[in-house]
């Protein structure tokens, strides 16, 4: 009778310990669903001061910090790695990094970046944005955010906190700027943990009366989310064709998250281990006279697997521009960092606006 008791009570006990964490996984959905980011489909930017016309031959570099704490020695457990954070002293080493890094930018006329956090765990609850904003002060800084959540994986150390986005930086004053939701995601509940993935779009004066329209975007990650980067592209090709039948110049640029269709991973220098993503960017998402513009040698991005080894991490191509017919490209280069400070390589492009819009 006594072990028949005992046994009872132990059932007993799971049973109350069942019901606690079916409850507290309910309130917590509950709160994280009440709470939840939900950014209007635009939303425009304060832009304060007179814009001015660019000049016709400009230098853009696009550049995914990857928060400052994805560098070379960090795995990433979402990737199949182990780690959340790195150490603080290792996250101020990537930071610092990054700092100089965008430092040998500040001749460019435009930089984008992407994961820019502003406050969370990850990156130790630094505002990286207020930090490039003051640091790089001959720059207008527009920023969108992207990334607002409190995510409880992995379980037994959960990431928490994340708030972060897009820094569109320019050296001329844009007349306009806007931030733009991408209208396809995962569903709920996983909505709740994953960013609010969105492209940030600046408009400038040119010298000829027509609009450069520059576009800062981030795409969708990681093999689940093939089906939404398409609707991601689709999205952006419906702003292209507006934009172009308005004969204004076009840039966009960022972390696609895809290789272009016309990347060839064997002109990467063989150094790099080297992959593709399945499916790439269709060969029909370019309107005619568009184009790719990058770098074929050196890939920009590398996998979160392991700590990053040269040759043995694979590495692939996923940060580039595309530019409209009347945008001239003259040159695209990588800078080779060894992904010392991020996770990412940035893609440098000089261009020139042609005088007679298309």
């Amino acid at each position: 009778m006594a072990k028949r008791n005992q046994f009872k009570r132990f059932v007993w006990l799971l049973l109350k310990v069942a019901i606690a964490a079916i409850a507290t996984g309910i309130i917590f959905l509950t709160w994280q669903t009440k709470t939840a980011y939900n950014p209007e489909p635009v939303e425009k930017i304060l832009v304060s001061g007179e814009a001015t016309p660019l000049p016709d031959t400009l230098t853009l570099t696009t550049y995914n910090i990857g928060y400052c704490g994805l560098g070379a020695g960090m795995d990433f457990f979402y990737e199949g790695g182990t780690m959340v954070r790195p150490g603080k002293e290792e996250f101020d080493s990537y930071l610092g990094g990054v700092m100089k890094r965008l430092a040998t930018f500040e001749n460019n006329d435009f930089i984008l970046l992407q994961e820019v956090d502003t406050l969370a765990k990850r990156s130790w609850y630094v505002n990286q944005y207020r930090l490039i904003k003051n640091k790089f002060s001959g720059f207008h800084s527009f920023f969108a955010l992207n990334y607002k959540a409190w995510v409880p994986m992995p379980v037994l150390q959960p990431m928490g906190q994340v708030r972060a986005g897009l820094i569109t930086m320019s050296k001329t004053n844009a007349t306009a700027v806007e931030r733009h939701a991408f209208n396809a995601g995962y569903s709920w509940p996983m909505s709740l943990f994953m960013l609010k993935r969105c492209f940030l779009v600046s408009r400038y004066k040119t010298m000829n009366g027509k609009e450069l329209v520059l576009v800062n975007t981030h795409n969708s990650a990681f093999g689940d989310a093939a089906e939404i980067r398409q609707k991601e592209l689709s999205q952006l090709k419906l702003l292209m064709k507006d934009e172009s039948e308005k004969g204004n110049y076009v840039i966009i640029g960022g972390d696609w998250n895809q290789n272009p269709a016309v990347f060839d991973s064997s002109t990467i220098d063989k150094n790099y281990r080297v992959k593709t993503i399945q499916p790439p960017i269709p060969d029909d998402f370019l309107p005619e006279g568009w184009r790719y513009a990058y770098d074929p040698v050196l890939p920009t991005n590398r996998d979160l697997d392991i700590p990053y080894a040269e040759g043995k991490t694979k590495t692939t191509l996923i940060d580039f521009f595309i530019i409209s017919p009347n945008v001239e490209l003259i040159s695209a280069k990588t800078t080779s960092t060894g992904f010392q400070e991020s996770d990412h390589q940035p893609v440098t492009v000089k261009v020139v606006l042609k005088k007679l819009a298309f």
